[in-house]
């Protein structure tokens, strides 16, 4: 076996809080060291960094915009020479699906972050939009490979955006090694407590969680972790329903495993996903979730009555909080856990990224 390393570069917008930037921190730590030489550039800034990267080379390049990076990227790839320039997010994508014309010797891959007909609903409809997808359509053309995170978003990719089937490939997000199996049930002392991981966005659907939790007449406790800009809308609502005593908000913590251990339910209200990191850590911890029915895997990570519920409307969603609020222990951890250990661990996962890396390079050296 040649002691040569494979070369990648991961790029990626920025690693301020966020799924798509835990997951390639996550993936350039952990690449096998004794086949892969990797290096991680990062379009912004240090100072907004979240996650630690001291286990792998990382560049940061001090730019504002995606776009007002692309002549110093280009010319990175160009002195580097990598194997593969592995990106991800829709707007990073596109810039290195442009240079990848530029660079032919160069395996590009893209990781696609979200179900973008569903996401769609949530942008503007401008003239700027209809120019990014225009440039999008054409730039991804040089991606060797799109990857999704989930069955939903590879049919999306075909039936949506027009992808042939054979550029996509599947890979779901891992479970990072922090998020370890809690010991017991927490118990029950006056107040239920649930929790929600997540950017306060309209697409995560926190407004129609309150709506749920405003009709509730059970004690319970809700924290919101997470930080954006529909956090004022948020909090305004939950005032006028009545909750704001029931909310303890934390914007950021690096200690998201404590706070799903000690709680009884996770809450997910979001309209589309990718492949919810969050959700897969709450079931990894042992906790059980429940979820509106949304495009983007969900229906792959839970399994009704094993790990939680998903849900079709605000009632159903409340009715089920309710049922699994009174019978906590029909959810033991272990059982909770089961499905996404098995299927979603870091190990798991990233073998299927490091044997995709290494059939496209061997391909590549086939047809040089």
């Amino acid at each position: 076996m040649s002691s040569i390393k494979s070369k990648i570069l991961l790029v990626i917008p920025n690693l301020a809080a966020g799924g798509a930037e835990k997951v390639m921190s996550f993936l350039a730590q952990n690449l096998n060291k004794d086949q892969f030489e990797t290096k991680l550039i990062v379009i912004g800034n240090a100072k907004d960094s979240v996650y630690d990267t001291s286990n792998v080379e990382t560049v940061y390049l001090n730019k504002s915009h995606v776009k007002s990076a692309f002549f110093t990227l280009f010319n990175i790839i160009n002195k580097e020479n990598p194997h593969i320039v592995f990106s991800s997010l829709s707007h990073v994508n596109t810039l290195m699906g442009l240079i990848s014309y530029l660079v032919p010797k160069t395996i590009f891959v893209g990781r696609e972050t979200i179900v973008s007909s569903a996401q769609d609903n949530f942008s503007a409809k401008g003239l700027r939009f209809f120019i990014f997808r225009t440039i999008s359509k054409i730039a991804y053309k040089g991606l060797k490979v799109l990857i999704s995170q989930s069955e939903d978003m590879k049919n999306d990719l075909i039936a949506y955006q027009g992808f042939h089937s054979n550029k996509i490939v599947t890979i779901n997000n891992p479970i990072s090694d922090n998020f370890t199996l809690k010991s017991h049930i927490p118990p029950f002392d006056k107040t239920y407590e649930y929790v929600t991981v997540g950017r306060l966005t309209e697409k995560k659907g926190h407004a129609r969680i309150l709506e749920s939790l405003s009709t509730l007449n059970i004690p319970f406790r809700y924290t919101i972790i997470g930080d954006g800009p529909e956090k004022d809308n948020i909090f305004k609502l939950a005032s006028t329903l009545g909750l704001a005593d029931h909310i303890r908000h934390i914007p950021f913590t690096k200690e998201v495993n404590s706070y799903l251990k000690q709680s009884h339910i996770y809450l997910q209200g979001s309209f589309v996903e990718g492949f919810p990191n969050a959700l897969l850590e709450c079931l990894a911890v042992g906790t059980p979730a429940i979820v509106f029915d949304a495009p983007g895997g969900i229906n792959e990570i839970i399994i009704n009555a094993e790990n939680g519920y998903i849900t079709k409307n605000e009632n159903d969603f409340r009715e089920k909080i309710i049922t699994l609020s009174t019978n906590l222990s029909v959810f033991d951890p272990e059982k909770v856990q089961k499905h996404v250990r098995n299927n979603y661990s870091s190990k798991h996962i990233m073998t299927e990224y490091e044997s995709l890396f290494n059939k496209l390079i061997g391909l590549k050296g086939k047809i040089a």
